[in-house]
């Protein structure tokens, strides 16, 4: 067994305190929690809690990093064992209305009844960076599986731009892409600032008289990007091994800058009007995603205003689990999107 992995099970051996310790709670209802520890979910796969401890050490080992060279150690030996899986999905760049694109198409026999659909996909990163092709983490298994063209869109970001720049670059290649692909065969999905980008996506359609797609897959987020909720301190110390800030007044994405709390195209949970036209919605987050509050609370208010939604959730996932194609669960989670998208696209 190499050292490293053997350190992994050892960080995941680790058991709860017999005794309960008892948490002092607050008037207002906070509560101050004394130092547990937590071991790993007993109901996830062995190789997921390694894939979380991998990432928890390797985020600490290049803390302080430019973003760059942060999104190329943590998703970058992802990519390439995404293309090793995948070898019959071609990649190509391009660009659609100006907007810098990568096209990922497929080969095989699934390629004939997904010919006249598009999936465009828009990756994650915080707003602030994602290395090249950090989008074919969720594109290159997608099209293999629905044998469906995705378009992945590099938008602009922070510090560069600020909102609705990305909106914008969605709605423009979005447009494009209408011209040939009628609506009722086109879905939009992202995870990450991705997952939130796709529920700006949708408002902003609405808002400038675009039809919606005929699917979305909102995927480690939800639809407010204030981050709130109580996963906001669960999944920062169990899912990525940090102690969470406060949460802050204003949005902790630079990017959201700016932006009134009170416009649903940058804050689409605020409206029920931008909700109830949302498409057909997949949902997807796990237990130990900081972002699953987000999740949870986006498919409670598409539920009340009886839009089709899904809300899948995957125990002990960390922010973004499925990004890692060896543990089962990422396979699981590319199953349900693909069956989702064949049967949502016309």
């Amino acid at each position: 067994m190499t050292t490293w992995k053997a350190g992994l099970l050892c960080a995941l051996a680790v058991a709860v305190p017999a005794q309960a310790q008892q948490t002092d709670v607050s008037p207002e209802g906070a509560i101050a929690v004394p130092a547990i520890t937590v071991p790993s979910s007993p109901l996830m796969s062995r190789e997921g809690n390694e894939s979380r401890v991998e990432h928890i050490l390797t985020k600490r080992k290049l803390k302080g990093q430019p973003i760059d060279a942060l999104d190329a150690a943590l998703f970058g030996p992802g990519l390439t064992r995404m293309q090793a899986a995948y070898p019959q999905v071609r990649i190509r760049a391009d660009r659609i209305a100006g907007v810098p694109v990568l096209v990922y198409e497929p080969s095989g026999p699934k390629v004939a009844a997904g010919r006249d659909k598009v999936l465009i996909n828009v990756h994650g990163g915080g707003f602030v960076g994602c290395f090249h092709e950090c989008g074919g983490v969720e594109s290159i298994p997608v099209a293999a599986r629905t044998g469906i063209k995705v378009i992945s869109i590099d938008y602009r970001e922070f510090p560069e731009a600020r909102f609705p720049a990305a909106s914008q670059d969605v709605a423009s290649v979005y447009r494009e892409i209408l011209k040939r692909t009628p609506a009722r065969k086109i879905g939009l999905y992202g995870c990450s600032a991705g997952g939130l980008l796709t529920a700006q996506s949708l408002a902003w359609f609405q808002s400038h008289g675009l039809p919606a797609p005929a699917a979305a897959g909102i995927f480690c987020a939800g639809a407010d990007a204030t981050l709130g909720g109580d996963s906001r301190y669960i999944g920062n110390l169990l899912g990525d091994g940090e102690v969470p800030r406060a949460a802050a007044a204003t949005p902790p994405l630079g990017y959201m800058a700016g932006a009134s709390p009170q416009d649903p195209n940058a804050f689409p949970i605020v409206s029920k009007e931008v909700l109830a036209h949302y498409p057909p919605t997949l949902i997807i987050t796990g237990t130990r995603d900081f972002g699953m509050s987000g999740a949870v609370y986006l498919h409670s208010r598409l539920v009340a205003l009886h839009r089709p939604s899904d809300l899948q959730v995957w125990e002990g996932g960390r922010h973004a689990f499925f990004y890692d194609i060896r543990i089962p669960e990422a396979n699981e989670v590319f199953d349900v999107i693909a069956r989702f998208f064949e049967e949502k696209l016309g």
